[in-house]
């Protein structure tokens, strides 16, 4: 499934990353991840929602048989374990997910929009109800939600056919040419403008609703945080020409921490975000789905810049930096070898001490 949008951080088939799904569950928690993974395994789908590192939700499917929650958890376990399980991550914007974990009374209306004039129309009495929630529509040529504020479009976003995402002002122009040729009846969803009055307060990975809380789990993500950020902290002290680093979640394709100057340069931040799909692209490519490789080390160059990135095979993570070219590369792959170093062990033992495998 694809929900309007949501981003596909990458899809992969769990077993070919030697991975099992505990792995990528534990990955979003301390990653804070917000979005939904989706598995898929001979004719069985099954989708957990994600809200700020939480499992929030969870359904399965098999055959005719569905059931949410904990079960689903439990269903997909099965289902992963049987091997030839396809995992899919989405990542939503933080905003859209708050509406989607918060929302009641989501129902149908009772009106089609067949015209841009039934979709204005339609709005025009959202906003004087001053609704807040969501509109949900449909048609031919896309999908869209529509996040309205006391009856104020706040954000849009529409997916095409083509599975082309687009949000804002750009979302907004593609829905009302979809309503040219109709949307059907939309679903329109209700949400308390106390509770998205909070929606900011929140800055903490939250406590699995479907999980049985672990009392030491707070601690482990606070020490996991405070290593990523010393280690992303010592990188930028010892590789010089230092322009941008991070590090990369290798399950969920979730960027866990940066770090570097500012910069205006738009060709060097247009890079920068192209880095993480990169990097697992080839990951995927290179180890195949027997294993025979491995990737360790990339390194790029260009005109201007210098690009090294070095899978952390003990937290299943790879930091990546990004250096004026004038440093030399050598240089540079000592300072990031020795801060990988450091990083790996003192995760080693945060895991060991913190969190001791049962």
């Amino acid at each position: 499934m694809k929900f309007p949008g949501s981003k596909l951080l990458r899809r992969f088939d769990l077993a070919a990353q030697a991975s099992s799904l505990e792995d990528l569950l534990r990955s979003s928690r301390a990653s804070a991840f917000t979005g939904l993974v989706e598995l898929s395994h001979d004719g069985a789908i099954g989708l957990i929602f994600y809200y700020i590192g939480a499992e929030v939700n969870a359904l399965y499917r098999t055959g005719g048989n569905a059931s949410s929650g904990a079960a689903a958890l439990d269903g997909m376990r099965e289902a992963a374990q049987l091997g030839g399980a396809t995992v899919s991550v989405f990542e939503l914007p933080l905003d859209l997910a708050y509406l989607m974990r918060g929302l009641t009374r989501r129902q149908r209306l009772p009106e089609e929009v067949r015209s841009r004039s039934d979709l204005q129309e339609l709005l025009r009495r959202l906003e004087k109800a001053e609704h807040t929630g969501t509109l949900e529509a449909q048609g031919a040529s896309g999908s869209a939600v529509v996040l309205l504020v006391r009856g104020r479009v706040s954000n849009a976003y529409f997916e095409s056919a083509d599975a082309q995402t687009y949000e804002q002002a750009e979302a907004r122009a593609k829905l009302e040419e979809a309503a040219a040729a109709g949307l059907g009846q939309p679903f329109l969803g209700e949400f308390s403008r106390e509770a998205w009055k909070t929606r900011h307060e929140v800055r903490v990975p939250m406590e699995s609703r479907l999980q049985r809380a672990d009392p030491r789990a707070p601690e482990a993500v606070t020490e996991e945080m405070a290593a990523r950020r010393a280690a992303l902290d010592a990188l930028a002290v010892e590789a010089p020409g230092l322009r941008q680093a991070f590090l990369l979640d290798l399950l969920t394709g979730v960027v866990l921490g940066r770090s570097g100057r500012s910069t205006g340069d738009v060709n060097v931040g247009g890079l920068v975000e192209m880095l993480p799909p990169l990097l697992l692209e080839l990951r995927a490519r290179v180890e195949g789905t027997d294993g025979a490789e491995s990737l360790e080390f990339v390194e790029i160059s260009t005109e201007r810049l210098t690009i090294l990135a070095a899978v952390v095979s003990e937290t299943q993570e790879a930091m990546v930096l990004v250096a004026d070219r004038s440093q030399p590369a050598a240089l540079l792959s000592a300072a990031l070898q020795r801060v990988i170093r450091g990083y790996s062990g003192r995760a080693a033992i945060t895991r060991r001490d913190v969190l001791p495998s049962s």
